[in-house]
């Protein structure tokens, strides 16, 4: 299958892949690697040549091949890189298993082989043992819905046997708050790691905000004004947004500032995982960065700063999304333990 691969000295991302010819090949995408939005593309590019690798050795049907026509809507349909990235890889997995089992055209999806699908994805393992969870199995069927709706618009079938799946789901996990002493933990920790997970657990801590949107551009950042504004939230640069920058946070953006950098962090390949990574090292791997910004909403409540702000200072546009976050404890209601009287 097409994969991405750095070379040294090289700063572009270069992909393999098996071409039309059956030849494998080598070359560069031009895309940089030190770019975490030219790194999106290069994984999305990836995924579209691996689904065309896996749909030309399925065949097509006259009409209602699957390769002629998906890459294109989703090209169509996708507004954000990184929409597009996420559907092109679910994508893959489709083909795959479209291929396997030979369903050439929309026409031969029905409901019960597309159920199959779950057990399929969720027993398929990869190269290193692991295995996904039916939730993963489950978004993946419903982009498989949405292109077989396409697929009724486009005359390649007669109906959409998928549009309403009513697959029960398995409860999440949730994220837990870090206490006092987990960040204590987790600051002496990172004193050995690299310096960009020092300064992007730093800016989560006091901002809320994820992973990928600690990498500011130093002009993002007035310090005039004290205020920071983020460029490329979740859900694209439309939802751009500037809250007032941290006390604590000064000193750090000063020092970026000093050593004439062009963003706080610069990330590594796969952050996320380096992350996952590091818990594991410290022995608690239920955390993640992703709890620093449920830590961050819960101390926003607690503090007493209001519902509306405190979305506003994590870019939250929805009360039911801002709720997931909120963990109640026995001592935050302690308070109104008396508040209803009853006459003796």
């Amino acid at each position: 299958m097409a994969s991405i691969y750095r070379k040294d000295k090289s700063p572009f991302w270069f992909i393999q892949f098996i071409d039309v010819d059956g030849k494998r090949r080598n070359k560069s995408t031009g895309l940089r690697a030190d770019n975490p939005g030219e790194t999106v593309k290069a994984r999305t590019l990836r995924a579209q040549m691996e689904a065309k690798e896996l749909n030309r050795t399925a065949g097509e049907v006259s009409g209602g091949g699957w390769e002629s026509w998906v890459p294109q809507y989703l090209q169509r349909h996708c507004e954000s890189p990184r929409t597009l990235e996420r559907y092109s890889t679910n994508w893959t997995w489709i083909a795959f298993w479209l291929q396997e089992k030979h369903y050439h055209s929309p026409r031969a999806i029905t409901y019960r082989n597309a159920l199959e699908y779950i057990d399929w994805r969720t027993n398929y393992k990869k190269k290193t043992g692991k295995t996904v969870g039916r939730n993963t199995a489950i978004m993946e069927l419903k982009l498989l819905a949405m292109i077989m709706g396409e697929a009724v618009r486009l005359g390649h079938a007669d109906a959409n046997p998928l549009v309403s799946l009513k697959l029960r789901r398995d409860k999440s996990a949730k994220k837990p708050e870090l206490t006092d002493a987990e960040i204590s933990e987790i600051r002496e920790a990172l004193k050995s790691e690299p310096e960009w997970m020092q300064v992007a657990f730093d800016i989560a801590l006091h901002t809320g905000c994820r992973l990928r949107e600690t990498r500011l551009p130093l002009n993002c950042i007035d310090f005039a004004e004290n205020k920071i504004t983020f460029p490329s939230p979740k859900g694209g640069e439309d939802r751009a947004f500037s809250v007032p920058m941290p006390t604590a946070l000064r000193p750090l953006f000063e020092s970026v500032r000093k050593s004439k950098k062009k963003f706080t962090v610069e990330f590594p390949f796969q952050p996320s995982r380096r992350w996952q990574q590091f818990f594991i090292k410290m022995k608690k791997p239920h955390l993640c960065f992703h709890c620093l910004r449920v830590t961050y909403v819960n101390r926003l409540r607690r503090a007493g700063v209001p519902r509306e702000a405190a979305m506003r200072l994590v870019n939250h546009s929805s009360d039911l999304i801002h709720q997931i976050y909120q963990r109640e404890k026995v001592e935050d209601v302690a308070q109104w333990r008396d508040a209803v009287q009853f006459v003796a």
